[in-house]
């Protein structure tokens, strides 16, 4: 292979992987914008009888857990749920780390 074949892969690849970076974070942007500002996540913890304040004491965890709410893709999933305290697990990514703040 020539040079410039070797050279126009590595272009290729590298448009590539900008153009996934640049999908990546125009969709997270587009969340963000159309986004209520509403915070679900401390309404389910408030559906389930557990204060916010147990945001609090969650540290890394926690502030991944907001991180992981604002940007979820299943906000209207999430506002549909009935508030029991199964089946969350289906489309949220935080089941995991609400059903560690509630067992407390």
């Amino acid at each position: 292979m020539s040079t410039f074949g070797v050279a126009s892969a590595t272009l290729a690849g590298l448009l590539v992987v900008m153009g996934l970076i640049l999908y990546g974070v125009l969709a997270a942007t587009f969340r963000i914008v159309r986004d209520d500002g509403r915070l679900r996540l401390t309404e389910i913890l408030r559906r389930q009888g557990t204060p916010e304040e147990a945001l609090d004491v969650g540290g890394y965890q926690a502030a991944a857990a907001v991180r992981r709410c604002m940007m979820c893709a299943h906000k209207a999933q999430c506002d549909e749920w009935s508030g029991a305290k199964r089946g969350m697990e289906a489309f949220c990514p935080n089941a995991e780390f609400i059903a560690g703040i509630t067992a407390r």
